[in-house]
Order: structure tokens, then C-alpha cells, then sequence
């Protein structure tokens, strides 16, 4: 008769703990209800979403402010507050209007290619200012050095044949993979072919899912940033599924004169002296007349060179000559690959992946489980392709608005002084430099 009451005792102790527990999670749910509700009032009276530079400062109101008559006198006015405010929120519905760009207001000149880009990932309307700070196609064939040859340049097409016939016994293991020293595009190009370029032996090896079979990789085997001189010497993956023959790298270059500035914004594991002051950046000299060498961490170990100008000579010297006598240099190509430039992926996308992806014996097309773009649309990248630690903060990422802004609006070199300009010209590899029209 003890044991149950001391057993009944037990189970209402219990049923009062269960009830105490059940009435916190209530209280605890109720709470974190009540904040979301918070913050969702708070949000709501922010800014809508929009497409528009994160970096552009909003229109500064001033209490003090004076209207400047005709005469050239100031006068102060009661009124002027409301006034200027009047103004001034006039100024912002300017900036701010959404429109869709259009032939009949000219708002659509110069910008056809673009909107054409935008328009396959259902943007139908840009804010006004934003819209406006893209430049011109004239202005950016200008100053991607294009002017008289609007299309993209594509060094090593005679490789394509090569590397087909090397991997023609297995098909199937084909593989295309984006390289590039830092700061030159990698991630937009691997993008650009997992949604767009299929191998069709590969697919089929699948099944059909060209989600798991489209043949583009991440990076060579031995790593896209790891110089080519340790291809076949060093391997990213403990378990390789394939070998260095059946991978086509597309090497990406940059012209090196925006491509050093990138470089002092986010060095990744180079280092040098003075990379941290932006207005002496990239410093190929030090004030003693020397070079600032510059010393580089990749997967296989350590390489040092003279400058950053020199960094990116012995880098892109590897894939473009086939051998490494400085003064017997031949310029075929070492291996198949293809060498693109890093503007034309951004405002020739289309181009650039069609004739990387015939290039390794694929085929340009959507693929089914890609719900972003309409069925036979080409899948444009709009927004930053880089993501993560290691790629900078998230005001150095680029989408493809930005990119058209940042990238086409001004030559590079402008951002030089005379001294750095003269200074750089006498590094950079002639060959390289013309081979790419960066001259």
C-alpha cells in the first residue's frame, strides 16, 4: 500500500514537471513570435530590394541650408527648410523611379546587350539612376580594348582537336575546368558552364541527369590557382577520378593593370610590401630602387618573384609558352587549353561559353533541372558568383549590373600615375600583353 502511494505521488510530480515544461515552450514560442513581429515592422519600413549600388551614399539633409537667389546673394528664408526638403525629395523620386528601359526615351541606347541578359532572368524593371551609370556598348568596347573587333578572344582554339582526340577512346570522362590566378573570374566561368555546357557522353553515362553529368569541374586537378608547372606534380584530391590529359583548362587573364589594383583590395596568400596602402598599391618598386618582390602561397608550397607585374608574367607564362627559357620562349601551346580574357566572360558570356564548350567536343544547352531561366534560354549570370570565406567582403563581389558599371565604364591604366604606367609597361610580357590586347 507505501509502494503506491509513493508510486502515485511519483506520476503527479511528474505531470506537474511535464505541465511546467509544456507552459515554458508556450511562453518561449510566444516570445520569439513576438520579436519576429518586431522586426518584421521594423523592416517594412525599410527600403524596398533593389538594383542598385550598395555603395552609393543617400542625399545628406541640412537644417542650415541657404537658397541662393539669381543674384548670386544668400538670403536667408522661414521657409527654407521645407523648401530645400521639397527639392530634395524631388531629387530622390528622380533617382529612385523604376522604369523599364525603352527605345522611345533613349533609355534603352547603348544598353541593348545588357537589358537582353537581364530580361532571360525576368528582370523587367532597374531604378533609373542605377540604370543610367551603366555605360554605353561604344564605351565599354573602348575600354576593354575591342573598338575595332567587337567579340571576345580566344587564345588556343588549335588545342581543341588535340585534346578531343587524346580523350577519344573514353568520352565520357571529359571534364572542362575554369583556372586562373586570383581575382580573374573563375567562379562566374564555372557557373556560367554547369548551367550551359553539356557533355553529351558524359550525360548519357547518367542516365540523362545532366545535373550530375555535365562535365565542368570546379578546377584542374591541380588546383585553378596552382601554376601549371605542377600539373602532373600535384593533385588537389587524395582520389582523382580522372587524369590530367582528360581535363581542358580554361585559363582566365585579366588585364593586369585593374587585375594588380584587385589584387591590393584582396591579395588571398600573396604578400608583399606596402599591398595595404591603396594609394601606393601595387608598389612594384621600393624607394630604393629595387623590386618589391612578392612571395605567394599555393598548395604545392611557396613562389617568389620579383614584383606583382612579375607575379603575373610567371603565372600566365606557364600556360601560354611551352617551355621556360626566357630567351628562347616558344609560344605553342604547352598542353590543350584554352586562354580567355576575364572581360569577355562578362560582356560575352554567350560567346565565350559556346566556343569553350564545343572546344572539349560538348554542347551548349539548358538543362532541364534548371527552373531559373525559360527552356532553351541561356543561363546569364546576374548576381556575385563568388560566395565565401577567402573572396572578400561582399562590397568587392560583383553582379552582373555592377560588373558592366565597374568594368566597362574606364580603362584601368587611368588609375595610374605617368611613373607606375611606364614603370608597368616596361614588366608586363610584351607577347602576353599583345596576344590579348591589353597593349
Amino acid at each position: 500500500m507505501a509502494r503506491t502511494t509513493s508510486s502515485s505521488a511519483t506520476r503527479g510530480s511528474n505531470n506537474n514537471l511535464s505541465r511546467l515544461i509544456k507552459l515554458l515552450i508556450s511562453l518561449l514560442f510566444l516570445a520569439l513570435v513576438a520579436i519576429q513581429l518586431s522586426l518584421g515592422s521594423q523592416l517594412s519600413k525599410l527600403d524596398p530590394p533593389r538594383l542598385h549600388d550598395a555603395g552609393r551614399k543617400p542625399i545628406q539633409y541640412d537644417d542650415t541650408k541657404q537658397i541662393i537667389r539669381h543674384d548670386g546673394n544668400a538670403h536667408a528664408h522661414a521657409q527654407s527648410t521645407n523648401i530645400d526638403a521639397k527639392l530634395d525629395a524631388k531629387v530622390v523620386e528622380d533617382e529612385e523611379r523604376l522604369i523599364t528601359p525603352n527605345g522611345s526615351d533613349s533609355t534603352l541606347q547603348g544598353r541593348e546587350r545588357l537589358w537582353q541578359m537581364l530580361t532571360t532572368r525576368n528582370v523587367t524593371q532597374v531604378y533609373a539612376s542605377y540604370w543610367n551609370s551603366v555605360p554605353q556598348w561604344d564605351t565599354v568596347l573602348t575600354n576593354i580594348h575591342r573598338t575595332n573587333n567587337p567579340s571576345p578572344i580566344i587564345h588556343g582554339l588549335e588545342t581543341c582537336e588535340a585534346f578531343q582526340r587524346i580523350t577519344a577512346d573514353n568520352p565520357s570522362q571529359r571534364r572542362i575546368a575554369p583556372a586562373g590566378i586570383f581575382n580573374t573570374g573563375t567562379n562566374l566561368l564555372s557557373v556560367l558552364l554547369e548551367y550551359n555546357c553539356q557533355n553529351p557522353h558524359r550525360v548519357a553515362k547518367f542516365h540523362g541527369n545532366a545535373k550530375r553529368g555535365h562535365g565542368n569541374e570546379w578546377q584542374p586537378r591541380w588546383g585553378k590557382h596552382t601554376p601549371s608547372r605542377y600539373r602532373g606534380a600535384y593533385v588537389t584530391s587524395k582520389k582523382p577520378k580522372y587524369s590530367v590529359d582528360e581535363v581542358l583548362p580554361i585559363v582566365l587573364v585579366r588585364n593586369p593593370y585593374g587585375w594588380m589594383k584587385s589584387m591590393c583590395r584582396n591579395p588571398y596568400t600573396a604578400s608583399w610590401e606596402g599591398r595595404s596602402n591603396s594609394k601606393t598599391c601595387p608598389k612594384l618598386k621600393k624607394e630604393n630602387n629595387r623590386w618589391n618582390d612578392v612571395h605567394v602561397k599555393f598548395g604545392p608550397g611557396q613562389t617568389n618573384h620579383k614584383s606583382l607585374g612579375h607575379l603575373f608574367n610567371d603565372w600566365y607564362g606557364d600556360y601560354f609558352y611551352s617551355n621556360s627559357t626566357i630567351d628562347e620562349r616558344n609560344t605553342t601551346a604547352p598542353f590543350p587549353r584554352l586562354m580567355i580574357r576575364f572581360e569577355d566572360i562578362i560582356f560575352f558570356p554567350k560567346e565565350v561559353t559556346e566556343a569553350v564548350c564545343k572546344c572539349a567536343g560538348g554542347i551548349l544547352g539548358h538543362r532541364a533541372d534548371d527552373k531559373d531561366v525559360a527552356n532553351g534560354t541561356f543561363h546569364y549570370v546576374v548576381r556575385s558568383a563568388k560566395a565565401g570565406f577567402g573572396h572578400g567582403p561582399p562590397s568587392h563581389r560583383n553582379g552582373l549590373i555592377d560588373s558592366w558599371i565597374r568594368y566597362g565604364s574606364v580603362n584601368p591604366q587611368t588609375e595610374y600615375s605617368s611613373d607606375d604606367l611606364t614603370l608597368a609597361q616596361q614588366v608586363f610580357d610584351p607577347l602576353i600583353m599583345d596576344a590579348f590586347a591589353y597593349r
